[in-house]
């Protein structure tokens, strides 16, 4: 046998192993979004009544917030479990920050704003009504504000790094496994988008269009920053901040 036809041979076989190296990551990928969502949705279906009951009575502006994070509570029990069964404790993406770290968060926080803004002229242009999508939460951050740090850390920061643990240290590095980063960012991106797809559905298409279009750069900017610095709490910082209403563009 020729060399010439012994590397055709080797290249061939190459790329069959990559082949199936990518398939095989995007399929395990889908398959976290697909369990992961459902499991988050159905936590958020028994966690939001038992809260209410529990926290109503007491606080209702807690009571509230609280609601607000079951599916980053789902995301947890997932993240927690999944560790658990499968011992893959080398998925969990935590590092001490850095200064660059700190760079980022600026950054992914001023991203996530252009991101929004630009979705927003895309979706007017277009005619496409935003009104659906549109409102706020009227308890926020600064409800409490001598327990501004405290509320912040246990329910924004901690139930945001259990989320982007998911989506990021899971499906995002299941996919690196197989494919470029930019790629992968851009898959990982499609995964966010549709697992958040469950709560939008009584919506239909009205309300899951427009959605859908602001999700996906989000998570482009999420995917980015966690590119960029390989640490779960980088980008559930930028994450949790994007809960507080909390704006740079002003200052730019």
């Amino acid at each position: 046998m020729s060399n010439t036809l012994r590397d055709r041979l080797r290249l061939s076989r190459t790329d069959d192993n990559q082949q199936t190296t990518r398939l095989r990551a995007l399929v395990e990928a889908l398959g976290l979004t697909v369990g992961g969502a459902v499991f988050s949705f159905l936590v958020f279906l028994i966690y939001r009544p038992t809260v209410i009951g529990m926290l109503e009575p007491v606080s209702p502006n807690f009571s509230s917030l609280a609601v607000s994070k079951a599916t980053q509570i789902g995301f947890f029990l997932f993240v927690g479990g999944y560790v658990f069964l499968t011992g893959r404790w080398d998925r969990l993406q935590f590092s001490r920050p850095s200064v660059r770290d700190l760079v980022w968060v600026v950054l992914g926080t001023v991203g996530l704003e252009i991101a929004a803004e630009g979705t927003t002229w895309v979706l007017t242009t277009m005619s496409i009504p935003i009104d659906p999508i549109t409102g706020s939460m009227d308890v926020g951050l600064m409800t409490w504000p001598s327990l501004a740090p405290f509320v912040f850390l246990g329910l924004y920061l901690l139930p945001a790094m259990a989320e982007e643990q998911f989506f990021r240290g899971f499906i995002q590095e299941r996919l690196l496994d197989g494919f470029h980063p930019v790629t992968a960012i851009v898959l990982s991106s499609v995964c966010f988008t549709l697992a958040h797809g469950l709560y939008g559905l009584g919506g239909g298409a009205a309300f899951l269009v427009p959605y859908f279009a602001y999700l996906f750069p989000q998570g482009i900017v999420f995917c980015t920053v966690y590119d960029r610095t390989q640490g779960v709490l980088v980008v559930a910082t930028v994450h949790a901040l994007s809960w507080t209403n909390l704006t740079l563009l002003p200052f730019l």
